[in-house]
């Protein structure tokens, strides 16, 4: 399984709804949405641990979780338009505006291949 797919996953357990999640986590929603997509890289580990103790994952959850963070690869529709249909006829604003969709936020510097203390 992929951390974005496991993590959207014990989201929805808890928090069908987005908006009121991201408020109660202090992040943006858009941020998160884009995580959950594998846009974005894993966030900071502190960050995990709040989501972690908010959807009240048990420890070898959130050692799983840990251990998808270290493995994670960026999505395929990284930096393109591939997630919706488009026509080549399509207005520039749209195509740039897709791009920034999914664009990650920030850099995979978080999770590097030391073990979590």
């Amino acid at each position: 399984m992929k951390f974005h797919a496991y993590i959207k996953e014990i989201r929805l357990k808890y928090f069908k709804d987005l908006t009121k999640f991201s408020k109660i986590l202090g992040v943006e929603k858009k941020m998160w949405r884009k995580v959950e997509r594998g846009i974005n890289p894993p966030p900071k580990r502190t960050l995990l641990k709040r989501f972690a103790n908010l959807t009240h994952m048990l420890s070898y959850e959130e050692a799983q979780l840990h251990e998808l963070a270290r493995r994670w690869e960026p999505s395929p529709d990284t930096n393109t338009t591939n997630h919706i249909l488009l026509s080549d006829a399509s207005k520039a604003e749209w195509r740039d505006a897709l791009i920034e969709e999914n664009t990650p936020d920030y850099e995979h510097k978080f999770w590097g291949k030391k073990s979590p203390r």
